[in-house]
């Protein structure tokens, strides 16, 4: 025995889940969460003491020498040519006037900035989802309209039928229905090919297994209310990267600041710290070092302007963001002000057309009208019905389109 099993339906919002979950450029969150920890550990590195190893082997052409005193019993020690040192240096930084701070904020930025261009690729791959949704739906509800359409003139074609035999019509009026029905026919297989399409892209998309529009559901789109508000990824990044811009101006200063270190050297070779020791001999040092620019030319004061330059530049860019945003806000708005008037409309128009058809398919059934004219008037419905459908879904894209447009996707 075998057991239907009803299939699956899906909203837009699993759809669009389902499709970033096996979107590839979503593994780039991860990745890029790894490089910024392991950059982070790296100028976390900066307090931690550097440790070195290094020798020289050397032979010069003269060394200073004692002449001209003559002590008895006493010989100056003279200095070999040939040098040999191996050295353990030992670095440690006390204060650097905050660059490593400085630079720990430019890679929690340049991290952030990362993340949001995933944000923004997703942000508009989404879009591609949703887009490709409501393409489907809207296929959908144009190809139960031609089933419609087909199963009426299937009526009609019987009906004239039995009143070609009885006299009341003629064969052209038969034929005129059957060409008509034809006609939908091949528009039904043009939408349904291009819904097959559709539906694979879409499956393909997201790794679902949608078979057909049905498993589709209408989304329920509500605009709240049409306050001025701005989440778009693309204007999240250009905040991201005046932040930036700020920690490099902050990083340029501390190029001013002294930088204290400790130090400490311990080595084997000859000659020593004791340059007049012929023998080889181990030595050490420690000790405070200070690195002080004191004077840069004016270079760090330019490369602040120049930041404030560039900060400001995408200041403006944020505020033509805003003003195009703005523009685009009240053509969504009047959009779906016009959609809700236009279904009004659409459901008085087709509540009338459907009382005028009905009259013509009697008036078809007495012979008093021709099957052309019977046809004007249920094209009349069928596009009245064409409308209605096609306007509740562009209602509903409207809503999306707003809401997608002010980033609350």
């Amino acid at each position: 025995m075998g057991f239907s099993q009803t299939p699956p339906h899906f909203t837009l919002e699993y759809c669009q889940q389902k499709a970033i979950e096996n979107f590839p450029t979503t593994k780039q969150i991860a990745l890029n969460q790894r490089e910024y920890k392991l950059r982070k550990e790296n100028t976390q590195k900066n307090y931690l003491p550097s440790l070195g190893l290094n020798g020289t082997i050397s032979y010069q052409s003269d060394v200073t020498k004692v002449s001209g005193i003559a002590i008895p019993g006493f010989s100056v020690p003279v200095i070999s040519k040939d040098w040999y040192k191996i050295n353990f240096d030992l670095e440690q930084l006390l204060w650097d006037g905050g660059m490593t701070k400085n630079q720990q904020n430019i890679e929690t930025y340049n991290y952030e900035l990362a993340d949001q261009n995933v944000k923004i690729k997703t942000y508009q791959f989404k879009q591609q989802v949703d887009v490709l949704y409501f393409n489907i739906l809207f296929l959908k509800e144009n190809i139960d309209v031609f089933q419609l359409l087909i199963s009426d003139l299937d009526a009609r074609i019987k009906e004239a039928g039995a009143a070609l035999k009885n006299g009341v019509l003629l064969q052209t009026d038969v034929d005129v229905l059957e060409v008509s029905k034809q006609l939908a026919r091949q528009k039904l297989i043009e939408k349904e090919e291009d819904l097959k399409g559709m539906l694979a892209s879409l499956s393909e998309l997201t790794h679902l297994q949608i078979q057909t529009a049905d498993q589709l559901q209408i989304p329920q789109m509500k605009v709240s209310n049409y306050e001025f508000v701005n989440k778009r990824p693309a204007y999240q990044m250009l905040s991201i990267q005046q932040n930036k811009l700020s920690a490099l101006k902050s990083l340029s200063a501390t190029k001013r600041m002294p930088v204290f270190k400790a130090f400490g050297q311990m080595g084997y070779g000859r000659p020593g710290y004791d340059m007049l020791n012929p023998n080889f001999d181990t030595y050490y040092m420690i000790g405070l070092r200070m690195h002080w620019n004191i004077w840069d030319w004016g270079k760090v004061k330019h490369e602040a302007a120049i930041l404030d330059i560039q900060r400001e530049v995408v200041n403006t860019e944020k505020q033509s963001f805003d003003q195009n945003l703005r523009a685009e806000l009240q053509q969504r708005k009047a959009g779906i002000q016009k959609f809700e008037k236009l279904i009004i409309a659409d459901q008085s128009i087709l509540s009338l057309q459907s009382r005028v058809l009905e009259n013509a398919n009697n008036q078809l059934k007495n012979g008093t009208i021709t099957t052309t004219n019977y046809l004007i008037e249920l094209n009349k419905k069928i596009r009245a019905q064409l409308n209605l459908k096609a306007h509740k879904l562009q209602l509903i894209f409207a809503k999306y389109q707003y809401i997608a447009s002010v980033g609350n996707l």
